[in-house]
């Protein structure tokens, strides 16, 4: 919006951020290491909405050549990404910090501790620049500070009441500050001006030792928890985790989009190992994986190439897992054409080619496993070819997936209003005429087979699945939806259950 600007003044209305619509199917969730970041004060997840590029770097701190999940991100977002859910993990690592003593030095202040705002070895180093004068602009004593952190933008805080200095840093990305009450040491009479250079030490981060199971197990968690995530991608999961861990934390993200029937995991192959022995790796990962499970997770190989500012001339160019960026351009596709169409044939941004040039024994191997592959072609460019999950049955089409996935958000939508609603014939007249509205959409907008609409879906919410005997608290509807070609058929049950429980299954 134009700020309205008069002599001495620039007023510039900002609209607040969209709020997070747990409909949408375009949002991508990552879990991985970053440069820096918050963590919970006992070391676990803490989720982070993103709206662009922008909210990366200062949430974050942008690219770190010792983790993937920065440089798919940026790839998330050039491919077309718009919200981002971004949850980061880390192994053991310490908060870099100083002591801002005033009282020592005869100014009527308490004493501080000053911290980074995140841990991480990115703040050691970090100068903090501070001023104080008992006469400030607005009549009383004030306070400057001055952050000057290795590779981040400059903060300043200008005249600051010495009462409101803990909340006022609390919007800073680089520090925050703590009351640590101190005693005036000096016999001197209150200080008019003084100034300090501090210096902030401390803050490690081992790079040797990977983020814990527990940590992704617990991140996991926490984004399945965030109803806007669509896409989910780990794109330093096989370099941190290997072996039972790594079955743990693939068992535990693909059970939970199964359960919950509305997310879709873009998943890697591990790019060290040759191709067959990366396919047992995977393979080996997911065996205590249902269907369900299977159905939920598309796997895309080989790695990328893209441009790496922070590897200088000797290294231009630095491999990265193919997930943040084919989760963007499912996220743009989705928004232009909707999200049940197929991901393939689609062109990728911010990359420059392939890692690896796959042999035509390794394309095989790697279609028979249901892996989808990354092409670069002379004049094509780089293009993702194949939209299949990893189950090889009758939920072996990401598009399916996806639209089963938009279908359940919008029929979550319309059906919890009504869970506190009297189980009757009015109840359930309202309930299939909500649902058919959400399926005559997907029928409009090309999404579903048939010539009539009664050849795409079918709706059943009577005596026969609800039969007069059956508990009054509990309410089914069984929706059967027809994608478009290839032919079939996928089953939802709606149930609302006693205590106002309302479940999407899919039979």
């Amino acid at each position: 919006m134009t700020p309205i600007s008069l002599p001495g003044l620039t007023v510039e209305v900002v609209p607040p951020p969209a709020e997070p619509d747990p409909l949408r199917t375009d949002v991508a969730g990552f879990i991985g290491r970053a440069r820096r970041g918050p963590l919970s004060d006992s070391g676990g997840p803490v989720a982070v909405r993103l709206a662009g590029q922008n909210d990366w770097l200062r949430n974050f701190g942008g690219l770190d050549n010792r983790a993937s999940t920065p440089y798919a991100l940026r790839g998330y977002f050039e491919n077309g990404g718009q919200i981002a859910w971004v949850i980061r993990v880390s192994g053991q690592v310490t908060t870099a910090s100083a002591r801002w003593q005033p009282s020592r030095a005869g100014v009527p202040l308490d004493d501080y501790l000053i911290q980074a705002a995140s841990p991480g070895s990115w703040a050691t180093g970090t100068q903090v620049l501070i001023s104080y004068v008992a006469d400030g602009p607005v009549g009383g004593p004030a306070v400057s500070i001055r952050v000057e952190a290795p590779n981040e933008p400059v903060e300043m805080f200008t005249a600051l009441a010495p009462e409101a200095l803990p909340d006022a840093l609390d919007s800073s990305q680089l520090i925050r500050i703590r009351v640590q009450p101190g005693e005036m040491t000096s016999d001197q009479p209150p200080r008019r001006w003084a100034s300090w250079q501090l210096t902030l030490t401390g803050g490690t981060e081992d790079s040797g030792v990977p983020p814990s199971v527990n940590a992704y197990l617990q991140a996991v968690q926490a984004l399945a928890d965030q109803p806007e995530v669509a896409l989910v991608a780990l794109p330093d999961l096989y370099a941190d985790l290997a072996g039972g861990d790594l079955s743990d934390v693939l068992t535990a993200l693909l059970n939970s989009c199964a359960d919950q029937l509305d997310r879709l995991a873009v998943l890697d192959l591990p790019s060290g190992p040759p191709v067959p022995e990366a396919v047992t790796v995977l393979q080996d990962a997911v065996l205590a994986v249902g269907t369900g499970g299977r159905r939920s997770a598309a796997v895309y190989h080989p790695q990328l190439r893209v441009r790496d500012p922070l590897g200088g001339s000797a290294a231009p160019l630095r491999p990265v897992p193919a997930s943040g960026h084919v989760a963007g351009a499912i996220s743009r596709l989705d928004r232009e054409r909707g999200p049940y169409y197929t991901p393939a044939n689609t062109v990728l941004e911010d990359a420059v080619d392939v890692d690896q040039q796959l042999s035509d024994d390794d394309q095989v191997r790697l279609f028979q496993a249901s892996v989808n592959l990354v092409r670069c072609g002379p004049g094509q460019g780089l293009q993702l070819w194949g939209g299949r999950t990893l189950d090889s049955g009758s939920g072996r089409f990401v598009a399916h997936r996806r639209l089963l996935h938009l279908l359940v958000r919008a029929i979550r939508r319309v059906a919890a209003p009504l869970v506190f609603e009297v189980n009757g014939p009015e109840l359930r007249l309202t309930l299939v005429r909500a649902i058919t509205a959400v399926l005559l959409r997907s029928y409009q907008a090309g999404a579903l087979q048939g010539d009539r609409p009664d050849q795409a879906f079918r709706v059943q919410c009577d005596d026969k699945n609800n039969p007069p005997g059956q508990d009054p608290g509990l309410l089914i509807c069984e929706i059967d939806v027809a994608p478009a070609v290839p032919m079939e058929f996928i089953r939802l049950r709606l149930v609302i259950g006693q205590e106002a429980r309302l479940e999407v299954v899919e039979a």
